[in-house]
């Protein structure tokens, strides 16, 4: 019994704190730092996250500013797969294995007819992590607190091409670059005085340079990125509950030869309510939308006017 309201105690604390959030229009690929945040996994325990994301960019942003209609309109949807496994009590290792379609258009002047269309698809890039729990989560003491580090891997194609031309690097499936991740997590539980419980993550990337254009011609190379989440689920004693979550993200500058690159960079601060639905006792669903209420941006960029995502979980 006790084994079994533990390993409920978790898949309520994944879902509490899984949440998928795409990226803007300045970054390339999939969303990854977002979803790793699976909590560390007991000993002989497999986790799986199932996601689907869809990111509407429609919005564009002058510095504070939502500036006219937009010419460009962008679609991404990613398919995430997130595997975790506990080592021992404390250790355990994720991985994140990603695909993505992205389509671009650009609206025509004519009114009602739609202009150039620019669509990629393929395998995203991935993410591994090893992460140690400091303090581990029990029935009597409904706390966590975890620390993680691992690499973003460059699964996905860097040099896609339309008509012999290769497109710009937020179009392609992938970075082309290696990563470094620092991630961390908290958790804190009331159950059964309260139906609340808090959580939170923070995620930073030191980003890698891609030579997309050939040795000695420069390489390019995204931002740096940091994260950071904090929100609250409330339980119900029907099958579905409630959580609501901000967060906060920042980037550096994109470099191409070691010169910035105009329009790139920001902060953001996003709100992200969800519903998680409990079908079985060890799968659970999330559906969840992502909603912009602060962008702080470099110079006029396409960014996310709304996102939506869909999680399966489950335990073994």
């Amino acid at each position: 019994m006790k084994r079994l309201i533990t390993i409920l105690m978790t898949i309520w604390a994944i879902n509490g704190n899984m949440a998928v959030h795409a990226q803007a229009c300045c970054s390339s690929g999939t969303p990854l730092l977002s979803t790793m945040e699976l909590p560390g996994t007991p000993a002989g325990q497999l986790q799986i996250a199932l996601t689907y994301d869809y990111n509407y960019l429609d919005d564009v942003i002058a510095g504070t500013q939502r500036i006219g209609e937009s010419q460009r309109r962008r679609i991404s949807q990613s398919v995430l797969l997130e595997l975790s496994y506990g080592i021992t009590n404390r250790l355990s290792i994720s991985s994140m294995l990603t695909g993505i379609q992205q389509e671009r258009r650009v609206r025509s002047p004519l009114e009602g007819v739609n202009g150039e269309r620019t669509r990629t698809r393929g395998i995203g890039d991935g993410i591994i992590l090893l992460k140690y729990t400091l303090h581990p989560q029990t029935i009597q003491d409904q706390r966590e607190l975890s620390m993680g580090i691992g690499p973003k891997i460059p699964f996905g194609n860097s040099l896609v091409k339309n008509n012999d031309i290769l497109l710009p690097a937020d179009l392609q499936p992938g970075t082309g670059a290696w990563d470094l991740v620092f991630w961390g997590y908290g958790f804190k539980g009331f159950v059964p005085r309260s139906p609340l419980s808090l959580f939170s993550s923070v995620t930073y990337r030191i980003t890698g340079s891609n030579d997309r254009f050939g040795t000695g011609n420069g390489g390019y190379s995204f931002g740096d990125e940091f994260q950071a989440a904090i929100g609250a689920g409330y339980r119900t004693d029907s099958p579905f509950d409630a959580t609501l979550l901000f967060r906060y993200r920042t980037t550096g500058r994109d470099r191409f030869d070691g010169d910035f690159v105009s329009n790139t960079g920001g902060h953001w601060v996003y709100v992200v309510p969800g519903v998680n639905i409990k079908l079985f006792d060890t799968v659970q669903m999330r559906i969840d939308g992502q909603i912009p209420i602060y962008r702080n941006l470099d110079g006029t960029q396409l960014t996310t006017t709304f996102s939506s995502s869909i999680t399966f979980f489950y335990t073994l």
